[in-house]
């Protein structure tokens, strides 16, 4: 699903038609992973839902060719891409139920209860 810097400049991602779309697409991606990297994924969306005030999580949670000014509303948008992946609304999490453990190997990201 790639933009030019021109479509990208004039995507609007608040938009409900739009994020429709870029959560299909998450959702077919999201589809060929295996369930270990799908409960990380989840738990993963959870955790930045829970601290979506953190830009350098946040940044892991949105398409990269786009500022992460331009979502309005970041709870919504989380809560969307929650739904789309796992046909049911976030569950309820706090930051301090997770150790983020933010070393890219065999495992990746790994976001432990």
């Amino acid at each position: 699903m790639g933009k030019s810097d021109e479509e990208l400049e004039e995507f609007d991602i608040n938009s409900t038609a739009n994020q429709k779309t870029l959560f299909e697409e998450m959702k077919r991606s999201f589809s060929t992973f295996g369930p270990t990297s799908k409960e990380n994924i989840v738990n993963g969306l959870n955790y930045i839902l829970a601290n979506f005030s953190d830009d350098y999580l946040w940044r892991s949670a949105i398409p990269h060719d786009l500022p992460i000014n331009r979502v309005a509303d970041r709870q919504r948008y989380l809560e969307g891409v929650l739904l789309a992946l796992t046909n049911a609304p976030p569950s309820p999490a706090k930051v301090d139920d997770f150790i983020l453990i933010d070393e890219i190997g065999p495992c990746g990201l790994d976001y432990s209860k």
